[in-house]
């Protein structure tokens, strides 16, 4: 079974093809949209989805490091 959009679609397409003959595909994709209803069943209704963040290291090089390197006086 496919999914409720591309039954839409697929039905808006055949509604609009008895109609006027040839049809582009962006015009019944248009078309489709404005009378397209959510089920109320649908499986993403009323979630909402959290994002993951990636966990972040402590900023620095080395443990213990003492003074600072580089050039020597």
């Amino acid at each position: 079974m496919a999914n409720a959009w591309r039954e839409h679609v697929k039905k808006t397409m055949t509604e609009m093809k008895a109609k006027g003959g040839k049809v582009m595909l962006k015009d019944v994709l248009k078309a489709a949209a404005k009378t397209y209803k959510k089920s109320v069943h649908s499986a993403s209704a009323g979630k909402t989805h959290k994002r993951k963040t990636a966990k972040r290291g402590k900023k620095g090089g080395r443990k213990g490091k003492k003074g600072k390197s580089g050039k020597k006086r």
